[in-house]
């Protein structure tokens, strides 16, 4: 079970970071709850179809998932940098339920190919997918709380910043996709 808890906040990194840039870009507290709640469940999710559908699922989603990542992130966090705290009300920098949606599946696509080595960990499959979800969700409270404190420190400049790790975090997943492929 340890495994299953190890795996669980390697897979949540990602999602902890999309939280804590939201969060140091002014995200209403409650938007950030129903982020981290949408990032839990797209874990969970991602999880259980990989377990569920083997290898072939992952090989399948492992010619895309990268670029999806990357264009998603690219595009909220892009946003975020051209935008930048002086339009940031104008237009509307509160992300809607479809942009949340977007950064779970785009945080969650490794999850899918792990979920496919949940079987081998020894554990119940729903229990560890429960685990992922849970620590997934815990993880992204927690990163949105020092998110928004580190937020109140770098003052208008925070979305911007927000901005650039959300691009930084869909560049990495695309070059390490990438050289991995090489």
């Amino acid at each position: 079970m340890v495994e299953v808890g190890v795996l669980a906040v390697a897979l949540a990194l990602d999602a902890a970071a999309v939280s804590a840039a939201l969060a140091a870009a002014g995200t209403r507290p409650r938007t950030l709850a129903w982020a981290a709640l949408l990032f839990g469940l797209a874990q969970a999710a991602m999880s259980g179809a990989g377990a569920l559908g083997g290898a072939w699922l992952a090989e399948v989603a492992s010619a895309w998932d990268h670029w999806v990542a990357f264009v998603l992130l690219a595009a909220v966090g892009g946003r975020m940098l051209w935008v930048g705290a002086d339009e940031a009300d104008e237009l509307g920098a509160e992300p809607s339920t479809t942009v949340l949606l977007g950064l779970a599946v785009a945080t969650s696509v490794d999850a899918l190919a792990a979920g496919v080595t949940l079987p081998l960990l020894g554990a119940a499959v729903g229990v560890a997918v429960v685990v992922i979800g849970v620590v997934t969700t815990a993880l992204s409270v927690g990163a949105a709380i020092a998110g928004r404190r580190a937020g109140a420190h770098v003052g208008p400049w925070a979305i911007r910043l927000a901005g650039g790790v959300l691009v930084g975090i869909g560049l990495r997943v695309l070059v390490s996709h990438l050289a991995g492929a090489a």
